[in-house]
């Protein structure tokens, strides 16, 4: 894990950042990914939420939560082209040359810049939450264990990975630093299942990664039976199970 920091205050500002990569072994030099977490704020230090964080060259688009956060996985490692946009802010592209087998976090600051605007007329029976479609069709199917955020909020938990205890068949695995590991009894324990935050798999990503206060719902597979053929990419790691990760949007 590495962190980097940025200040932007010119538009389209390209700032580079130099790491060092983990020699390929020849058996492994296929396709290298990394991942990347990061935290975008203003110029006082704010975190802003709602950014668009856009990974240009794999075409691979996230925004940040309601407290600046982002989170990026499975890129192809080396260089990195990111765009950060929002309403009222300075666009900024950022270079990163990402490591393999790493999360690299990284934090941007975003100038504000004075925009005007047309009217615009607020519908206030308009819905005010994303509404989660295929999260919602497949809790009504009962295929998978769901974790709704009603759940979340009148239980209150501290960590995803206590929420997850309920859920039949998983196995925490308490680590180094406090560190909890997920696996489920129908796998074997050095069989990690794969990771999905709002579509996009996320490698490399341990259950209590993101903020239960940030999360909307979460699905979990134990195998690859019920799992959707959209997140069955790689046979061999659904089979260890799946866990999808809905993220919230602020208001």
């Amino acid at each position: 894990m590495r962190g980097l920091t940025w200040s932007v205050s010119a538009r389209y500002a390209v700032c580079a950042i130099g790491a060092l990569a983990a020699l390929a072994s020849p058996a492994r030099a296929q396709r290298r990914t990394g991942t990347l977490a990061g935290i975008v704020r203003d110029d006082g230090g704010s975190p802003i939420a709602n950014v668009e964080v856009t990974a240009i060259k794999q075409a691979l688009s996230v925004r940040t939560d309601s407290v600046g956060r982002f989170f990026l996985g499975a890129l192809s490692s080396g260089a990195l082209d990111l765009t950060f946009r929002r309403l009222a802010f300075e666009p900024v592209v950022v270079t990163i040359d990402l490591p393999a087998d790493d999360t690299t976090e990284v934090e941007v600051k975003l100038t504000v810049v004075a925009q005007r605007l047309t009217g615009v007329i607020v519908n206030d029976r308009a819905p005010k939450k994303r509404v989660l479609e295929g999260f919602e069709a497949r809790r009504r199917q009962g295929i998978g264990y769901f974790v709704t955020r009603a759940q979340i909020e009148k239980r209150d938990p501290r960590l995803l990975s206590e929420m997850l205890r309920m859920i039949p068949g998983t196995i925490l695995i308490a680590g180094d630093a406090g560190r909890i590991t997920l696996r489920f009894t129908r796998s074997a324990r050095n069989c990690p299942p794969q990771f999905f935050v709002d579509g996009i798999m996320a490698s490399g990503m341990g259950v209590d990664d993101i903020s239960p206060s940030d999360i909307e719902g979460v699905e979990i597979f134990a195998g690859a039976a019920g799992l959707p053929s959209e997140f069955g990419r790689m046979r061999s790691t659904s089979n260890c199970g799946t866990v999808l990760i809905w993220t919230r949007i602020p208001g």
